[in-house]
């Protein structure tokens, strides 16, 4: 998939600093969060044990029956004449089965379309692993973010403290606006100490995506504010037939054909030869036998299971067909999403913050000069801080539905935040 070539390709043309470790000192970016995650994590690991079992498998699959030695003693430990040893029959044979309608390549073929079929899940799950990692990248971007509105929030309380003292000192403003002030501040400072807490939350669970149990004050450097031109609709859907689950469904059609000629095959009887030795111990003599066994009724009794494999390879395109379609319903929805994050983001940075900024400083004015209440100022300041929160919410939003397009769509975006 273009998704996780692209990714190939970066470790190739990488340059060699990425490929260290990350450092506690200084944000990381998602290139270096990724090799750790490539290099790492236990999914990954056991889909290349899977892979080399699928492979042992279809080895395994292309064998032919093997040789049976068959050992055979006749008249043994009977009656009368036939007491004792004296009159055994041993008979020593190699047993074949020949197989034909070429069986062993037939069951070599179910064996690679069920390697190719571990192939397309084994994709989907490095693009789910790849797209859990962004998410957990941008979801710790977006508590720096917050950690960093809430470190302001403490700060601008504390600034208007110190003008409600010096008010209060000369006598314009009552002393229960100090008190009022105070109280703000301390409901700040739980809403910074809470964002801290998710901040460590969230850089531990970007941590465990490549093994470790410690994030170790881990920060990110993340274009967070930086969106990129969104494609077309009809551009995306075109894409959305590389999507993983559509994929492993052609997969899963060429496996049903495979199926279907084995079932075919077993229309022509196998042949079973059967050669070797008889000791007569009665004659002290020896000579060859030669068996040969042919099962009748082949054909009828392959009908059945002709018309099970032909049936189920009959719905592979139904069951196709049913999971397009409710990708692209999912697809348009997700694209209405992202479009409404865009609008969203450019309203609040172009046009909401500049007002709240100016409201605050106009505020801040009229409050020294006695023309605004402190409580009028209070709400001036949430305004401005609300609005910066719904700033870094609508780039999450934007980012979180872009990464949900690549997953539906099998193929990377330019999303700013991947390498």
């Amino acid at each position: 998939m273009r998704f996780w070539l692209t990714i190939g390709l970066l470790l190739v043309w990488m340059p060699a600093a990425y490929a260290i470790e990350v450092q506690r000192a200084g944000p990381v970016t998602f290139a270096q969060i990724i090799i750790k995650i490539l290099e790492n994590n236990p999914v990954l690991k056991a889909n290349d044990y899977e892979a080399q079992a699928a492979a042992a498998r279809i080895r395994h699959a292309r064998q032919s029956t093997p040789v049976k030695l068959n050992v055979e003693m006749e008249n043994l430990v009977g009656s009368g004449r036939y007491n004792g040893f004296d009159s055994v029959e041993t008979t020593m044979s190699l047993v074949k089965v020949l197989e034909s309608g070429n069986k062993p390549v037939l069951r070599g073929r179910i064996a690679e379309q069920k390697a190719s079929l571990l192939g397309s899940e084994q994709d989907v799950k490095r693009l789910d692993l790849l797209s859990r990692a962004t998410r957990r990248f941008i979801h710790v971007a977006v508590d720096q973010e917050r950690l960093e509105i809430a470190t302001n929030k403490v700060d601008l309380i504390k600034r208007t403290m110190e003008i409600v003292a010096k008010r209060i000192n000369a006598g314009r403003s009552p002393v229960a606006e100090k008190h009022r002030a105070a109280i703000e501040l301390a409901r700040a400072e739980i809403e910074l100490e809470h964002a801290e807490h998710e901040l460590v939350t969230s850089r531990l669970k970007l941590a465990t995506m490549w093994g470790a149990t410690t994030s170790d004050g881990l920060s990110v450097e993340a274009p967070l504010f930086e969106l990129a031109k969104i494609d077309s609709f009809e551009n995306l859907q075109t894409l959305l037939q590389q999507n993983p689950d559509l994929v492993r469904f052609a997969t899963r059609q060429r496996l049903a054909e495979a199926r279907l000629n084995l079932s075919k095959s077993r229309k022509r009887p196998d042949l079973e030869l059967a050669g070797g030795i008889r000791y007569l111990s009665g004659t002290d003599d020896a000579a060859f036998v030669l068996s040969a066994s042919i099962p009748l009724g082949s054909q009828s009794r392959a009908i059945p299971g002709i018309e099970e494999a032909n049936l189920m390879a009959l719905r592979e395109p139904e069951l196709y067909e049913q999971r397009r379609l409710a990708l692209y319903g999912r697809l348009f929805e997700i694209y209405q999403e992202l479009l409404h994050a865009q609008t969203a983001f450019d309203t609040l940075q172009q046009r909401i913050i500049p007002q709240a900024e100016r409201l605050l400083r106009d505020y801040e004015k009229g409050y020294q000069a006695g023309r605004y209440s402190l409580l009028e100022l209070t709400v001036a300041q949430q305004t401005l801080l609300d609005a910066r929160l719904e700033v870094v919410i609508a780039a999450e939003n934007y980012h979180r539905n872009r990464i949900e397009i690549e997953r539906l769509t099998g193929a990377q975006m330019n999303t700013g935040i991947n390498p």
